[in-house]
């Protein structure tokens, strides 16, 4: 991988061509993440952080205890709560506020890309790939459509970065704050911790440093840090990802021979075996004379890490695509195209076709199985780049004209025609997308018949029976709605109205026990 090498050239050597070229493709990537930011609901990672933003508020810490799919760090609370706000005062929805970040995180990470390579703009590998990173379909459909902060944590990262590659011994503590920053928004930059610890020479350097980031964590992370310190080790730091979705996890479950403990073992303990490897190498390269950039080792790392996760969400995709300038422009393409496609036919199959709303895979299922092509190829692509990052000791060469043909001949056969195939003919819409917007009505509906179990197991009945009424005014047919206000207004000696919700209940599933059971009882208290 190319080795950018800080200070030894002015930006200015990006030709003016070149800087409109690259502004462009980024002013356009901006606006077609905004255009999808406002008018599609995005994926139910959204709905997630909708529940999150309005439980957060009524539990605060206590939400790691009620949702065991809340595994963000708790200084998220903070952002929840000012993303609600802003929903609230603009009267635009709160799945665009979610995307915001990411998206303006995007511009700014290429900015700092661009700094990063100052001293080697007038390499055309370098041209290119930044121009790939300015248009990356990947962060347009992450940062646009998905609705979550995997873009934003690069953003810190990249920040981090930059400030550690500028060596100066005053720029610790700041690369630490923007590490620390990066760590309130998800944990996965502890992956690359090795990296930013050992490229520091010196105990002293290295103490700023983590001091810098862990001041940064406990103010953010406060007050909750302290409310609940053992439900959020528990939720943050031992959350696992989906596993058998990609990677060798996915390629594992195709293996006749792999046992059921093995997966076990795999599931539980991969991503330790992989931390350690990138602590490992991090340490042997940073004591090489002649060692890659900070940049290149942290994207290094990265690659290596996605692509022998053992857990895996789509959304990661967009780890990557920051890292990638430098690197040949051949596996940089490969990777934008395969990486792109199979967001592109992940998420179009989640939305049921076009016109694309709500991209629900709660409900529509796995992609794996049904998009394992597109699947594989992606995964591949990570591998080539991992295997380009060995080659950072020689300028990666530009390919002549008759190689970019073919490159381009090749991109047809092996993406354009499958994914028109997937996209028009397989994964065509067949229902109307209106049912978008019903679909969310319902599971707004089943949040609140969740929050009414929470409040019931709280002992807090006159606060179950409120989100259980609410549940059933948003959908009467949610039958865990009214069996949540069933069982609250029972606790509370509401015999005539738990008797009503129980024989509504039985009429949605009569032969549901909990509502057989709740009928029973009120009628006992007649």
């Amino acid at each position: 991988m190319g080795s950018p090498q800080p200070g030894t050239a002015s930006p200015s050597a990006l030709t003016p061509g070149w800087k409109v070229g690259i502004a462009s493709a980024a002013s356009l990537s901006f606006l077609c993440k905004i255009l999808l930011a406002l008018n599609t609901f995005g994926t139910n990672d959204v709905y997630a952080w909708e529940r999150f933003a309005r439980w957060s508020s009524l539990f605060g810490s206590g939400l790691y205890s009620i949702d065991p799919a809340f595994n963000h760090p708790p200084s998220m609370i903070h952002v929840l709560g000012v993303m609600t706000w802003l929903s609230k005062t603009t009267g635009i929805f709160f799945p665009f506020w979610l995307r915001i970040p990411a998206i303006v995180a995007d511009s700014v990470s290429l900015w700092v890309v661009y700094r990063i390579f100052a001293g080697r703009l007038h390499d055309r590998t370098v041209r290119w790939t930044l121009l790939l990173l300015a248009a990356s379909p990947t962060l347009i459909l992450v940062s646009g459509f998905h609705g979550n902060t995997d873009p934003v944590v690069m953003f810190l990262l990249l920040l981090s970065v930059w400030f550690t590659q500028e060596g100066a011994a005053n720029r610790d503590w700041a690369s630490g704050a923007a590490f620390g920053a990066a760590m309130c928004i998800k944990i996965l930059p502890l992956a690359v911790l090795p990296v930013l610890f050992f490229c520091r020479p010196g105990l002293r350097r290295r103490a700023i440093f983590l001091g810098s980031a862990a001041a940064v964590m406990v103010v953010c992370w406060s007050p909750y840090l302290f409310l609940d310190p053992a439900a959020i080790f528990h939720q943050v730091v031992g959350y696992q990802s989906i596993y058998g979705h990609w990677g060798l996890s996915w390629l594992a479950y195709r293996l006749p021979f792999f046992r059921d403990s093995w997966h076990d073992a795999f599931q539980h303990y991969g991503a330790y075996a992989v931390l350690s490897i990138i602590a490992i190498a991090a340490f042997l390269v940073n004591r090489l004379p002649d060692r890659p950039t900070v940049y290149t080792q942290t994207g290094a790392a990265l690659f290596f890490f996605l692509a022998t996760a053992n857990g895996f969400g789509v959304q990661y995709l967009a780890w990557i695509v920051p890292w990638t300038v430098g690197i040949g422009i051949v596996s940089v393409g490969f990777f934008t195209a395969a990486s792109g496609a199979l967001l592109f036919a992940v998420y179009n199959w989640w939305s049921g076709g076009f016109p694309w709303y709500l991209a629900d895979s709660n409900y529509v299922g796995d992609f794996s199985g049904h998009l394992d092509y597109f699947l594989t190829v992606c995964w591949i692509s990570v591998i080539v780049l991992a295997w380009s990052v060995w080659k950072w000791k020689s300028s990666p060469s530009f390919p002549g004209l008759r190689a970019r043909i073919l490159w381009s001949c090749f991109l047809i056969p092996a993406f354009i025609s499958p994914l028109w195939i997937q996209v028009r003919r397989i994964d065509a819409r067949t229902y109307p997308p209106a049912n978008d917007h019903a679909a969310l009505v319902s599971i707004r509906a089943d949040e609140h018949a969740m929050l009414s179990q929470a409040y019931y197991k709280m002992g807090r009945y006159a606060d179950a029976v409120v989100a259980a009424r609410t549940g059933v005014a948003l959908d009467p047919t949610v039958l865990d709605a009214w069996n949540s206000l069933a069982q609250a207004c029972i606790r509370l000696g509401r015999w005539d109205e738990a008797r009503n919700a129980a024989n509504t209940a039985i009429r949605l599933a009569p032969n549901d026990e909990t509502a057989n059971a709740n009928l029973a009882e009120s009628l006992a208290h007649r």
